[in-house]
């Protein structure tokens, strides 16, 4: 799997660190948290997850998906990993902090890869029976269809409730794939589970094709499911 990450996207990391430094030493207001969450976005735990999503989604695109919506999309590394494995129509990434769209335009490496600060659970703001009305957060094609997949890495960090409630107006054949944990200690990880039965037990889907938990370091547990 390791195949997927290129050398490029590291390199455009330590170019990105190296700039938030620089700027660090003239500007007393520039924010040297971005340094940490940039590189916690990238770290061994982060990619293997992804790319453990990515191998299982893999199998399931075909020519009929147009695009892959990414809730909670930080600084893009899922998206990134998308496109490194060949999927070359648009990728956009949502996220309420609009600091992420400027580092992830700064660091992308394919043009099909794109940023939005919105919440992501906006896709599903209209029922799925109006989507040939429906267009995303703030513009752009339509996103509650069954040509759409939508990914979530951080269904940790969304309220419980709102997730379900969003993932209820999906469209019936869009496929999903969603990723929690048991790692309860975080206090910003409000939705956690303990296991990936609970997980499962807590989304609104019709059919679950694929689901399994992943052990990181004996310091907590992965889960992903991915379904319609």
């Amino acid at each position: 799997m390791m195949e997927y990450i290129q050398l490029s996207f590291f390199s455009s990391i330590i170019n990105q660190l190296s700039y938030i430094y620089t700027e660090s030493q003239y500007d007393k207001d520039c924010d040297l948290f971005r340094m940490k969450d940039i590189m916690d976005s990238v770290s061994e735990g982060q990619f293997e997850s992804k790319l453990w999503l990515l191998d299982r989604l893999e199998p399931l695109i075909n020519d009929k998906h147009s695009a892959i919506q990414i809730i909670g999309g930080w600084y893009g590394s899922m998206s990134h990993l998308l496109a490194s494995a060949g999927f070359d129509r648009e990728i956009i990434n949502y996220d309420l902090d609009p600091v992420c769209k400027d580092y992830g335009y700064r660091l992308r490496q394919y043009d099909n890869i794109h940023f939005k600060t919105a919440n992501g659970l906006d896709v599903y703001n209209k029922d799925h029976r109006g989507f040939n009305k429906y267009h995303d957060p703030l513009g752009g094609n339509v996103t509650n269809t069954s040509n759409k997949i939508t990914i979530c890495t951080a269904c940790e960090h969304i309220d419980r409730e709102d997730l379900s409630d969003a993932l209820k107006k999906k469209h019936p054949d869009q496929i999903v794939a969603l990723q929690s944990n048991n790692y309860f200690e975080i206090d910003s990880h409000i939705n956690c589970h303990d296991s990936v039965d609970h997980f499962i037990g807590t989304l609104p889907l019709n059919d679950v094709l694929y689901s399994g938990t992943k052990p990181w370091k004996d310091e907590y547990d992965r889960f992903l499911v991915i379904g319609i």
